[in-house]
């Protein structure tokens, strides 16, 4: 896996039009994006499961809270797992899919005698996201998606890769969109979480 094409380095926000359930509020992560189709990672799609107890059947030692929790990367096989962190050494096969963001595809080569998730920087998902060819195309030309690029700490209307993970998945959405100056509460089919209370 390669981080590769287009819109490959970006997130996608769904717009509220977009009705898939799927991808309500969604923030993805963009892996591929050529001629065959499209790829990307779900990360603001918090799951129940606690991802101490996931990581514990899987004999891999977690150092991080409590209440983290596995996240569904989307509704494509929903039984592959996922990790994107910031060791390279606990995985030497990972791939480097960002600055200082490591991907994890299998567990073969892990290091499982070093404890994972301290710094913070580590999310576990299942499933992906996935596109035909033009389909991704056709939905952007749409409107249903926002493009948010990736760079460098620092750089304006950008989002800095140790952004996803310092960000809460439930805060991704409106972050991401607010740094290329969007403002969510105006887009079009936003609900009024004001008048919703009244």
């Amino acid at each position: 896996m390669t981080v590769s094409g287009g819109l490959s380095a970006h997130l996608l926000c769904a717009v509220p039009q977009l009705l898939d359930p799927n991808f309500e509020r969604a923030v993805i992560l963009m892996l591929e994006h050529n001629r065959e189709g499209a790829l990307g990672l779900v990360l603001s799609d918090e799951m129940p499961e606690p991802l101490s107890a996931v990581l514990g059947d899987l004999d891999i030692l977690w150092a991080g809270e409590d209440a983290s929790r596995l996240r569904k990367g989307g509704p494509v096989e929903p039984s592959r797992g996922w990790i994107l962190h910031a060791t390279p050494q606990w995985d030497p096969t990972g791939q480097e899919v960002l600055p200082g963001v490591w991907l994890t595809t299998s567990l073969d080569c892990v290091d499982r005698e070093q404890a994972m998730g301290e710094d913070g920087r580590f999310v576990f998902l299942l499933g992906y996201a996935g596109w035909g060819p033009l389909q991704l195309e056709e939905e952007i030309a749409a409107g249903s998606w926002v493009a948010v690029p990736i760079g460098a700490e620092g750089d304006a209307g950008r989002v800095p890769p140790a952004w996803l993970f310092d960000v809460a998945p439930s805060e991704l959405w409106a972050k991401a969109l607010g740094i290329v100056g969007i403002d969510p509460a105006r887009l079009v089919g936003l609900p009024n979480r004001e008048a919703a209370l009244h």
